[in-house]
C-alpha cells in the first residue's frame, strides 16, 4: 500500500499539535498497513517531513517529491499531482485552528474545501484531486 501523507506546514502547528500529528501519522501508517509513505518534503517543514520519519521509524519506502519551484504552476501543483498518481490514498493532516503567533496568510475559510472546519491546506487540494479526478481514497484528519 503506498500512503500519500500530506498536510500543513510546520508554523500552523504548537509543540502540542504536531505530537498529536505525528501520532496521527503512526496510526495512519498502521491502519493502512503502509509499506510505502508518499510525501513531498515541503522546505516549511510540517507534515511532509514528520510522515518522513515516522515512515522511516517503522520501516516504510519513503518516496518524496519536492517541487521543482516555490510556486504554484511550476512547483506545488505538479508535485501535489504526482504525490496523487503514486499514491493508493491519501491523507491530508491540517489544523482546526492557527498558533496565536503563527504570522503567515490567514484565510476564514479553507477555500480547497469550502469549510471553516480547519484551516487552508495545500495538501486538502491534493486529496480533493486524487478523489475528484483519479478516483481513489482519500481523507482530511483534523489535528
Amino acid at each position: 500500500m503506498r500512503l500519500g501523507i500530506v498536510g500543513s506546514e510546520a508554523s500552523k502547528f504548537t509543540l502540542e499539535t504536531e505530537m498529536e500529528a505525528r501520532r496521527a501519522i503512526a496510526s495512519i501508517i498502521e491502519t493502512y498497513n503502509a509499506d510505502t509513505v508518499i510525501s513531498g518534503a515541503c522546505h516549511l517543514g510540517g507534515i511532509d517531513i514528520w510522515a518522513r520519519e515516522e515512515g522511516h521509524a517503522v520501516g516504510c519506502k519513503v518516496v518524496e517529491f519536492p517541487p521543482k519551484a516555490y510556486n504554484w504552476s511550476r512547483g506545488y501543483r505538479p508535485r501535489n499531482v504526482k504525490i496523487a498518481e503514486e499514491s493508493d490514498v491519501v491523507v491530508c493532516i491540517t489544523v482546526k485552528e492557527l498558533p496565536p503567533e503563527y504570522s503567515g496568510m490567514r484565510f476564514d475559510m479553507c477555500y480547497h474545501c469550502r469549510t471553516q472546519d480547519h484551516v487552508k491546506s495545500g495538501g486538502c487540494w491534493t486529496v480533493k484531486y486524487a478523489r475528484e479526478k483519479l478516483g481513489k481514497p482519500g481523507e482530511i484528519i483534523v489535528i
